[in-house]
């Protein structure tokens, strides 16, 4: 597999193909991503252009010393801070329930029969991404990056550019508060 940094060298050459490669490696968690900070699929949609676009100004910038997936993922966070600078009106978006279509979890293929299991596991998926929603905006990126996204302590750190220290501060107090909105119940993202 071709490296980001290469392919970021190759569109910086002149070769569009680059660019398209890494669009296409990162599409399905970036859309994920702003999915998980939009809570609505049209704006999540909105905020996935505009990222790609903001990515194509800024790609000369772009120090291929840093993993570019951390990157992409500041500037995703960046551009949805500048576009929900106003708390109020993102806390109010907040407290709204995600819609099926938003959820991690699919639906089995092939017309397979819902099984029991299957509906309480997606029940349980859905009601943890209403309690996710519920959380200061400071908690809510750290616990998607690291439980969804599978980031380090160190890459959260650069992507919300903050200390690792605040990082785990905000980790351990998100978990604290994502189980007091659960009502205690036990969940595999309340555990570690």
């Amino acid at each position: 597999m071709i490296s980001d940094r290469q392919l970021v060298e190759d569109y910086r050459s002149g070769q569009q193909a680059g660019l398209e490669h890494l669009i296409d490696r990162y599409r399905d968690d970036l859309f994920r991503f702003c999915c998980h900070l939009s809570l609505d699929r049209q704006e999540a949609e909105d905020l996935f252009q505009e990222v790609w676009v903001r990515v194509l100004r800024k790609l000369e910038k772009y120090d291929p010393e840093r993993p570019f997936k951390a990157w992409l993922f500041q500037v995703t966070v960046n551009l949805h801070k500048d576009r929900y600078r106003k708390w109020k009106k993102l806390r109010e978006r907040l407290t709204l329930a995600w819609t099926d279509d938003n959820s991690k979890l699919s639906e089995p293929g092939d017309g397979a029969p819902l099984t029991e299991d299957f509906l309480l596991k997606k029940e349980e998926f859905l009601y943890l991404e209403q309690c996710l929603r519920t959380l200061p905006k400071r908690y809510l990126a750290p616990l998607i990056l690291f439980y969804y996204e599978e980031f380090s302590y160190e890459s959260i750190g650069e992507v919300l550019d903050v200390p690792l220290g605040t990082v785990k501060s905000r980790l351990n107090q998100g978990k604290k508060l994502l189980k007091a909105a659960m009502g205690g119940r036990d969940h595999e993202a309340t555990s570690g």
